[in-house]
């Protein structure tokens, strides 16, 4: 690609090199060629900072070789301002290279120049090439409006497709009106701090409620601290406030998202971002959860932030109006650079309601951004959520072929600025010890996930002959959770948040109306129930341990039901043919002949487990259903003083499946004897299906962690020692994005009712024998 070398040389040397020079009232035009006479007039030429304008005429050098040949005319002072594609560069063995029109019709060319030297006096340049401009994919830089609470003082946003530059073209890269692009205006000796604070795939968790422990309010405990710190910043330091993308669902506060435009209701992320001060977020998979056309709608209504992506494009509803591909943000005459890549894993792309959205290749995208960006910024941040996937941490969400090692790498050979990678996506804690995760020279940080941790990144900026030194250090600050039982003379209780950890200004003005609002949204009717007594919490908290349970029937059946839009994983469907959920994450069931609210649905399902897909041999199906039948609470575990009790949790992981899975429990003796028998997927025996491959999906508490006894070991919970769990851990597994409890909610919604009818029902999906 030949935008680095050639067209930016022409958009941005005055940047590099000029400093504080005077802005000039009146734009640069293009270059002008004459086809009759072959004379070029070029209004701005800059050289080693100098603004020049240059006229060239054809001459011919005696003794020169063939070709064709201009000579310096006149010369003079540049009385214009520099714009991206007019003004001309005079470059190193003074290679000249010109944005021109009139080469051919009223098209825009780049044309290049090489000096040609002569015994005599003149100036020679000699014919190099000529290119077309891509004026299809414009890339324009506009002014932007910074967060008013933020650390930008000024701000100006890039527009343009940068996952889809045309090959082998210049890109035309034009200034939106009145936009005079940022100045280099750091002197030597000039000394800046550049604080970070960042965080990432906070999900909503603006505060996690707890009956017994009290409220934890994670958002707060970050609002207090990045607080203080701009109130302590000196006069040469800038503190900036950043999200790593996924700000949204897995939380109560999803629901004021609603699930179309129609039942938004507001953005309670962005709402409490915008009033803190967060400068920029860059778009992460779930936020793309519930729609392109509900997500633009919170954007335009609820962030006064930038929300930047340089690889998404084709949305009908996301457009330059909502997002960015990058920024750049000044602040004590320091230009930031931020540019957003968004993961294509567990993106909900192309849907029917927005079949052409798709995200571009993260390489050539960060390539195609960071070519524009490199010569307008002093630092570069690349805020990426798409995941860490190197060596340091071994356990991981999702398998990476490139991740933030592979952009790193990539970056560190287009630029020379210092740069830093701020990511997300995979939920890792990373640098807890101290910044200890550099690739290429470029720092990689990731915060962990739902408000664990604050990053603060700190850079020391010197500003040389040479160009700017930089020094960058990185911490994670824990952030605390609450509980109210721990006492005064605990030795753990400054370990735990109390009210002097949180900004309670920022909790009555900002989170209390939103809390008001998430209280009224939990009684908004979602279904009505049917009138079955199957239905009821008593019954299910009865059944859930002992066999089939109406509530994980519906519950399993509603999610095979909503795979048919599952995200694709490498271009192939998620659709399953089996769903599967732990009997332990059914809470309760639900009033019958009543309306349902989304509170009384939080009540039957209280966790907020994400949907993992597996892929599952016909034979590693059977095994998983032999050990599910071994933890079955048996009869006579039901009877006596020590009676297994049912109302609390029997952690040993029973399961229940969806009815394309049908299979009979012989209790036999006892848990070490029991079997599964006449296992039937889809009406045809197990047994004539051991070599087939079938997409399951579990909730990420028992296939992610093998929590209750599903990780190859002993399963305990009351069973002898000699029942051994099947593993699961070691499947091959993708996590959708999506959260178990809000595609029931949306099946719910669809369907209108939970009753026989939608599935909430007994079938005889399993028996239970002797």
């Amino acid at each position: 690609m030949k935008i680095p070398n050639y067209l930016f040389t022409i958009a941005t040397a005055m940047l590099l090199s000029i400093g504080t020079a005077s802005v000039q009232a009146q734009l640069c035009d293009v270059a002008e060629f004459d086809s009759t006479t072959g004379k070029a007039t070029i209004p701005c030429v800059m050289t080693g900072g100098l603004p020049l304008s240059l006229e060239l005429e054809p001459s011919f050098p005696e003794g020169a070789e063939p070709g064709r040949y201009w000579k310096l005319a006149s010369s003079g002072f540049s009385t214009c301002q520099w714009t991206p594609s007019s003004c001309a560069t005079l470059g190193e063995g003074l290679y000249l290279v010109i944005p021109v029109e009139g080469v051919k019709g009223s098209a825009k060319h780049v044309a290049g120049l090489a000096y040609y030297p002569t015994e005599t006096d003149k100036f020679y340049w000699q014919y190099d090439f000529h290119e077309p401009v891509d004026t299809d994919n414009v890339v324009t830089l506009k002014q932007g409006t910074p967060n008013p609470n933020g650390g930008f003082e000024s701000l100006y946003t890039f527009e343009g497709d940068f996952a889809n530059f045309a090959p082998d073209e210049f890109q035309d890269f034009q200034m939106g009106k009145d936009v005079i692009p940022p100045q280099a205006l750091l002197e030597e000796g000039d000394e800046v701090t550049l604080r970070i604070f960042h965080f990432n795939d906070l999900h909503n968790e603006l505060r996690s409620v707890h009956s017994k422990k009290g409220d934890t309010h994670r958002f707060s405990q970050m609002v207090k601290i990045v607080k203080k710190a701009r109130a302590d910043a000196v006069e040469n330091e800038i503190v900036l406030f950043l999200s790593g993308g996924d700000d949204h669902i897995g939380n109560p506060f999803d629901e004021l998202l609603g699930f179309d435009v129609d039942s938004f209701q507001t953005d309670p992320a962005y709402t409490a971002y915008s009033a803190v001060g967060l400068d920029a977020a860059v778009i992460g998979n779930h936020e793309l959860d519930r729609g392109t056309a509900l997500f633009a709608k919170a954007i335009k209504q609820d962030a006064t932030f930038p929300v930047l992506s340089a690889n998404l494009y084709g949305s009908k509803n996301l457009t330059f109006e909502h997002y960015h591909p990058a920024i750049i943000g000044v602040a004590k005459g320091l230009r930031v650079g931020i540019i957003g890549l968004t993961t294509k894993q567990e993106t909900l792309l192309r849907q029917k309601d927005d079949p052409q959205l798709e995200a571009g290749d993260l390489l050539t995208s960060l390539e195609n951004t960071l070519s524009f960006v490199d010569k307008l910024a002093d630092v570069i941040i690349l805020l990426t959520h798409v995941g860490y996937n190197g060596e340091t941490y071994t356990q991981v969400r999702h398998e990476l072929e490139i991740g933030d090692v592979q952009i790193a790498e990539a970056a560190a050979k287009m630029t020379t600025t210092p740069i830093v990678v701020i990511g997300g996506h995979l939920h890792l804690p990373i640098n807890t010890e101290g910044l200890n995760v550099v690739d290429k020279s470029v720092p990689i940080l990731e915060a962990g996930a739902k408000g664990s941790h604050l990053g603060e990144a700190v850079y020391s900026l010197l500003q040389t002959e040479e160009g700017l030194r930089s020094h960058l250090t990185a911490r994670l600050i824990p952030l605390k959770k609450r509980d109210d039982r721990v006492g005064t003379d605990d030795p753990d209780y400054g370990n735990y948040e109390h009210d002097d950890d949180i900004d309670m200004e920022f909790e009555s003005t900002v989170m209390a109306p939103l809390y008001a609002l998430l209280d009224d949204k939990l009684q908004e009717v979602i279904g009505t129930v049917g009138s079955s007594g199957e239905l009821s919490t008593e019954k299910n908290i009865a059944d859930r341990y002992v066999g089939e349970t109406v509530i994980a029937n519906f519950m399993n059946d509603a999610i095979v039901a909503q795979s048919v839009d599952f995200p694709e994983k490498d271009g192939q469907s998620q659709q399953v043919d089996i769903a599967i959920f732990n009997a332990s994450g059914v809470s309760g069931g639900v009033e019958p002949n009543s309306d349902l609210t989304f509170n009384d649905w939080y009540g039957v399902m209280p966790y907020a487990d994400m949907i993992v897909v597996t892929q599952m041999t016909g034979a590693q199906i059977k095994a998983m259903v032999v050990s599910n039948a071994q933890r079955i609470a048996r009869p006579e575990e039901l009877e006596g003083d020590n009676a297994l009790n049912l109302a609390g949790f029997v952690s040993r992981g029973f399961l229940n499946f969806s009815k394309e899975l049908r299979y009979t429990i012989k209790l036999n003796t006892d848990a070490t004897t029991a079997i599964a028998q006449d296992i039937t997927l889809n009406g045809k025996p197990i047994d004539e299906q051991l070599d087939d491959t079938f997409n399951v999906a579990f909730g990420d508490y028992i296939v992610l962690r093998g929590a209750e006894g599903w990780n190859g070991e002993k399963v305990g919970a009351g069973l002898p020692d000699g029942v051994i769990g099947f593993d699961l851990t070691t499947l091959p597994m993708n996590d959708t994005g999506l959260v178990y409890r809000n595609e029931i909610i949306a099946y719910i919604k669809e369907q209108g009712a939970v009753d026989e009818s939608t599935g909430a029902v007994k079938d005889g999906r399993v028996q239970i024998i002797p």
